[in-house]
């Protein structure tokens, strides 16, 4: 172990070793969120000496060079009519851009318009969107039977052509993508949360939307968090059990998500990188700086990441029998 090595802290991701404390451990700043903690070497695995790592996040100001094959991807969510107010520092280049949701207020045609023309804008060569509860517009049955009189008393918008306006992306609703060769699943819903669009109960309905999730899937880019990732808000951790259930029974590499704005950055269950994305801060600042991985292509990702799920599913305790 020294100084500038990279390493993999189970349970905790990816980071940089910053110094040797001289009792026995070492200090590591992790990749995700700049935090820090103290180490025993054998707590710490080589980032070269790994048969999996989970996808590498880039850490800010995302100058490190891509590796030779490798795939970027730059990760918002919850811009909610604001990306024009994003940071110039904070749109890096990429390869892809994800985006998980909120791109508007309240679904209004203009900001949508504005969204897809920022997206054509933008450095990268793939746009993958989804929406999520407050973009209204989107999902026509809440619009039509309560979500016009509840936000636009002075006049509903058309749906169609407001889903219309959105250009610059590949928008996704419960269907998926080739994207540069890796399989992407896109879906908008989320547990009920005060009466906003696409939100099912918790249980069977919201499961049946998660249970249609292919098992090839790579990246999984849905609006909610599952639950234990990205979920924590005033109120506790209010992710989705049955997303990260269904996350669980398949090989998935990333799950991007966001609509909880506290919880913005990474975690890991050392199969599957979760990034909660939210670009606004609670107070509807769009300041959070957005999440930067970077995968090998999908003939390298693929092999590895299954393998991870089998040691996974392997140590999990059997329903029904002691430990």
């Amino acid at each position: 172990m020294e100084v500038g090595a990279r390493v993999f802290k189970h349970g905790r991701g990816l980071g940089i070793v910053a110094l040797d404390n001289e009792d026995g451990t070492w200090n590591v700043e992790f990749d995700d969120d700049g935090a820090e903690g103290d180490f025993r070497a054998e707590d710490l695995v080589l980032v070269n000496s790994l048969s999996w790592a989970p996808a590498g996040v880039v850490p800010y100001p995302w100058s490190q060079e891509k590796a030779e094959g490798h795939i970027r991807f730059v990760c918002f969510s919850d811009t909610h009519g604001m990306h024009d107010l994003i940071p110039r520092e904070h749109r890096p280049p990429a390869d892809v851009l994800l985006h998980a949701g909120d791109f508007t207020n309240t679904g209004e045609p203009e900001q949508v318009k504005s969204f897809g023309e920022w997206l054509s804008a933008y450095p990268a060569q793939e746009k993958i969107v989804i929406a999520g509860n407050h973009d209204i517009t989107f999902h026509e049955q809440y619009y039509k039977t309560r979500g016009a009189a509840r936000f636009h008393r002075g006049g509903a918008y058309d749906c169609h052509k407001a889903r219309s306006s959105l250009t610059g992306c590949t928008y996704l609703e419960d269907s998926s993508v080739d994207v540069l060769g890796y399989k992407v699943y896109g879906s908008p819903w989320q547990p009920d949360f005060c009466d906003w669009a696409f939100n099912l109960p918790r249980g069977q309905e919201i499961r049946k939307k998660w249970e249609a999730i292919p098992d090839d899937t790579d990246i999984l880019l849905v609006h909610g968090p599952p639950a234990g990732h990205g979920d924590r808000c005033r109120h506790g951790r209010v992710g989705c059990q049955d997303l990260l259930e269904v996350v669980q029974s398949r090989a998935i590499s990333v799950v991007v998500a966001g609509h909880l704005h506290e919880d913005h950055g990474c975690t890991t269950d050392e199969v599957t990188l979760f990034v909660n994305a939210s670009t606004c801060t609670s107070e509807y600042n769009p300041t959070h700086r957005p999440i930067v991985f970077d995968l090998p292509r999908r003939e390298q990702l693929r092999p590895v990441t299954e393998a991870a799920a089998l040691h996974r599913e392997a140590q999990a305790p059997r329903k029904g029998k002691s430990p």
